[in-house]
C-alpha cells in the first residue's frame, strides 16, 4: 500500500493528469492516505501536534500579512487557507503515513517511471503521431486548447516539445525536476554510489533536453565528487574549467541562455501590447525565467519579501494574460522571501541529516534553486513535502558514523552500516 499510494502522490504532483486539475482527486487521494494511515497504524499524537503548530503558524502569517501588509480583500486570505487543507495537507498526510520510509519510496517510483519513459520516449522519436494518437485514443483529460498535447498517466507528449522527454510530467524542464530530486535523495540513501538506478536517471535527465535540468546535474556530479572526496582545489584547476568548456560549447547551454535573455528583454518592451495580442487570441503570453523574475519585481517590489497571496495574479489585471515561469519569483509572490527562505531551511535540514556535511547540504539547496528557476515547481505537492520530510526521516548511525574526520578527508561521514531506509521493502510492509 505503500508504493500504491506513492505512484498516486508522485501522479498527483506531475500536474500531468486529470488527478492534478480535479479537487475530488485530491480528496480521494487524502482519504486513500488516511485509510492506510489508519489501518497500519500510522499516525501518532505528535503528529496531530505538529500538524497543528504547523498550521497555526502558517495562518497566523497569512493573517498578519493581508490585515497589516497587503489590504487585498478577504477573498485573497481565504485563498491562502484553501492552499492550507489542499496542498500542504496531503503533503503533510504522505510524510506522516510514510514517516522514514517516504524518500526511499519517493526515489524508488520516480525512478521506475523514469526508467518506463525512455522506451516511450524512443517511440516518440520514432513516431510522434503514433504516441499522440495513441494518447488521443485513451482520450485523458486535461484537455488544453492551445497545445498539442495528450497525457496517458505515465507518460506526457507535446507535440510542442517533439524531440524532448516530458515523462510523466507536464513538460520537460518539470520532468527534469523529478529526475534531479530522485537522483539527490537516491544518492543521500546510497551513500553517493552510483549505480544502475543512478545511471538510469541521468539518461532519463538528458532526454529531457532541459538547461536548467543539466545545469542541476553538472551540479549533483560536482557533489558526488565533493562527497566522494574530492578536494575543492582538484575541483577547481581540473573540473571547473571542463564545465565552462562545455557551458560555452553545448548550444543547449550558454547559447540558449544568452538567447531566452535577449528575448527576455525584448518582451518586456513591448510587454503591455503582446499581452493584448494573447488575449484577444483566447491565450496567454508566455514570459520566459529572466523576464518572468523582472515583470514581477517590477510589479511587487518590496511585497515580495513577505509575498501577496496564493492568487497573486487577480490582484494585477494584466497578470490574467500571462504565464509566469519563474518558478522562485512565483513563489516568492504567493509567500514571499520568508515563505522560501523558510522552506529551503527546511531542505537544508533535511539533507543536513543526511549528509551531516553543511557544504554537501548547501549545494543541494542550490540545486533546487537552479531547477525553480526555470520551472514553477515550488507549489507543487512533492515540494510541500520538504515542509515535512526532515521532521521524519531517521537516517540511521553507528559509532563510525559519529567519528570526527581528518579535514582532508572526504566531507562527508560514509559509514559502513544499512540504513534503516534503504532495508528491504518486504520488511517495511
Amino acid at each position: 500500500m505503500y508504493y500504491f499510494i506513492t505512484v498516486l502522490f508522485v501522479l498527483l504532483s506531475a500536474k500531468g493528469s486529470f488527478l492534478y486539475f480535479g479537487n475530488v482527486w485530491w480528496f480521494l487521494i487524502d482519504f486513500i492516505i488516511i485509510w492506510v494511515g489508519l489501518e497500519k497504524g500510522r499516525f501518532t499524537k505528535k503528529d496531530f501536534r505538529f500538524l497543528v503548530i504547523f498550521s497555526s503558524v502558517y495562518i497566523g502569517y497569512c493573517t498578519f500579512r493581508s490585515v497589516f501588509l497587503v489590504h487585498l480583500p478577504v477573498s485573497f486570505w481565504l485563498s491562502d487557507i484553501a492552499f492550507l487543507f489542499k496542498f500542504l495537507l496531503t503533503s503533510f498526510l504522505y510524510c506522516a503515513v510514510l514517516k522514514d520510509k517516504a524518500i526511499h519510496y519517493l526515489t524508488r517510483v520516480i525512478i521506475q517511471l523514469a526508467i518506463i519513459s525512455i522506451p516511450l520516449y524512443v517511440l516518440q522519436l520514432i513516431s510522434g503521431d503514433l504516441v499522440y494518437n495513441f494518447g488521443k485514443l485513451i482520450n485523458l483529460p486535461p484537455h488544453f486548447t492551445n497545445l498539442q498535447y495528450t497525457n496517458f498517466l505515465v507518460f506526457t507528449y507535446v507535440k510542442q516539445h517533439a524531440i524532448r522527454n516530458s515523462g510523466f510530467s507536464w513538460e520537460p524542464g518539470a520532468f527534469g525536476y523529478f529526475l534531479n530530486m530522485a537522483l539527490i535523495m537516491h544518492l543521500l540513501t546510497n551513500n553517493f554510489v552510483f549505480d544502475k538506478k543512478a545511471k538510469w536517471v541521468v539518461v532519463a535527465i538528458i532526454t529531457t533536453l532541459s538547461t536548467t535540468s543539466f545545469i542541476a546535474l553538472l551540479v549533483i556530479v560536482l557533489i558526488c565528487l565533493r562527497a566522494r572526496g574530492v578536494k575543492l582545489g582538484t575541483l577547481i584547476i581540473f573540473i571547473v574549467p571542463a564545465l565552462f568548456i562545455m557551458i560555452f560549447q553545448l548550444p543547449f547551454l550558454f547559447e540558449k541562455i544568452a538567447y531566452i535573455y535577449n528575448r527576455d528583454s525584448e518582451d518586456m518592451n513591448n510587454i503591455d501590447f503582446l499581452s493584448r495580442w494573447y488575449y484577444q487570441r483566447g491565450q496567454q503570453m508566455p514570459l520566459n525565467r529572466f523576464s518572468s523574475m523582472l515583470y514581477l519585481i517590477q510589479l511587487f517590489g518590496t511585497n515580495l519579501i513577505w509575498g501577496i497571496s496564493n492568487i497573486y495574479e487577480d490582484s494585477v489585471p494584466i497578470l490574467k494574460t500571462i504565464n509566469i515561469s519563474n518558478g522562485i519569483f512565483a513563489f516568492m509572490a504567493k509567500f514571499g522571501f520568508i515563505g522560501l527562505a523558510y522552506l529551503l531551511e527546511r531542505c537544508y535540514v533535511l539533507f543536513k541529516k543526511y549528509t551531516y556535511s553543511m557544504e554537501i547540504s548547501l549545494y543541494c539547496v542550490v540545486v533546487i534553486l537552479i531547477l525553480g528557476f526555470g520551472e514553477q515547481i515550488f507549489l507543487i505537492p512533492l515540494m510541500m513535502c520538504f515542509f515535512f520530510l526532515y521532521y521524519y526521516s531517521e537516517p540511521e548511525e553507528s559509532e563510525e558514523h559519529m567519528i570526527e574526520l581528518d579535514p582532508e578527508q572526504p566531507v562527508t561521514r560514509r559509514p559502513a552500516f544499512k540504513r534503516r531506509i534503504g532495508m528491504n521493502v518486504s520488511k517495511m510492509e
